[in-house]
């Protein structure tokens, strides 16, 4: 998975083209509808009032759609609401289209955290669909113990190979009070809590994150009854495939998120759950009532072309049968901004 997604020469995400989008290969909340970075934009300029500038750290920034969003919706109040902005991206070809991007903008972009310098004033983590694109092991469960699957070369195919699994996947498991049904399917990533702790731990404690992704707590992820086969699976033109071994490096490759892990990332930075929220329901709190009715498109706005098509645009969010529902917002606050985010998003 690491190498059919970041491999510098052939990886998916390393090679040119549109990914994200309704010309790619599947939508993220900032590419499916400009209201997401509005509404987002909104609550920060809101923020920025009662705790002052922010740093805005967009991870795995892909082609820039929700930072370039935001600077629309703040414009030429952005440098009241904004220090600066950092978009971190793997992906070495991605880094030069958002240089060029935001060329002459107080944007900053880099490969990980560790090459930024620390953030002056309170910070801003955003990250959509970041952990769901982390290689993962995928283990099943065989005579009440646990099998890992490798992938092995078979002739000019890729196959599944069962093997042992180390101990780290089984105590992993066991953390969370799993027991794989026999022939259960279930991804494993080991990568999600210290990654996010170290994310939390480097913003500090005056700053909020916000993480937008598919997956659930551990308790449902590993139902049998729900996710007997997984949740591994990839993306082409916006159509879905259970075989991740199709065309190698043609497809996303994604696994639902473990919330518990990130949970625990927080507990241990000795940050605060604010909420875990559907995307519909993060998109309410944070103001789109009120965006609508400064765009002059809420409740009592006239029936025209406009209205009708900027209503369109929302339902892509909001919709409870898509993205509006099966899309989670998980939000963290450092002990210094907890309580003002709090507020912000109380409905």
């Amino acid at each position: 998975m690491e190498l059919a997604l970041y491999d510098p020469d052939h990886g998916y995400y390393s090679r040119g083209g549109p990914r994200t989008g309704r010309s790619g290969d599947f939508l993220t909340a900032p590419t499916a509808s400009h209201w997401y970075s509005t509404v987002i934009g909104g609550l920060l300029a809101r923020l920025a009032q009662r705790v002052g500038r922010l740093t805005l750290i967009d991870v795995a920034a892909a082609d820039g759609a929700f930072l370039a969003g935001v600077h629309e919706r703040l414009a030429e109040h952005r440098g009241d609401v904004l220090r600066g902005a950092v978009a971190l991206e793997r992906s070495s070809a991605r880094r030069v289209d958002l240089e060029r991007r935001f060329a002459g903008q107080a944007v900053l972009v880099a490969e990980d955290l560790e090459h930024v310098a620390g953030a002056a004033g309170p910070v801003v983590i955003h990250a959509s669909e970041l952990y769901d694109a982390a290689p993962v092991h995928r283990v099943v469960g065989r005579d009440g113990a646990l099998a890992e699957l490798w992938v092995r070369c078979d002739g000019e195919r890729l196959a599944w190979e069962e093997r042992p699994a180390p101990a780290a996947l089984s105590d992993h498991l066991a953390g969370h009070g799993v027991d794989l049904a026999e022939g259960q399917l279930a991804e494993i990533d080991l990568t999600a809590r210290p990654a996010h702790a170290a994310r939390l731990g480097w913003a500090g404690s005056k700053a909020i994150a916000l993480v937008l992704d598919y997956g659930y707590p551990a308790r449902r992820l590993y139902n049998p009854r729900g996710r007997a086969a997984g949740s591994l699976a990839g993306y082409r033109a916006h159509r879905m495939t259970r075989d991740p071994l199709v065309d190698p490096g043609e497809l996303d490759l994604t696994a639902h998120v473990n919330w518990d892990d990130l949970r625990a990332a927080c507990a241990e930075t000795g940050w605060r759950e604010l909420g875990l929220w559907s995307l519909a329901e993060l998109m309410v709190r944070a103001g789109l009532e009120e965006e609508a009715e400064r765009l002059g498109l809420g409740e009592d706005a006239p029936l025209d072309s406009r209205t009708v098509s900027e209503r369109q645009e929302l339902k892509r969010l909001l919709d409870p049968e898509g993205m509006g529902s099966d899309l989670k917002a998980l939000v963290q606050a450092g002990p210094e901004l907890a309580d003002p985010v709090a507020e912000l998003l109380e409905r």
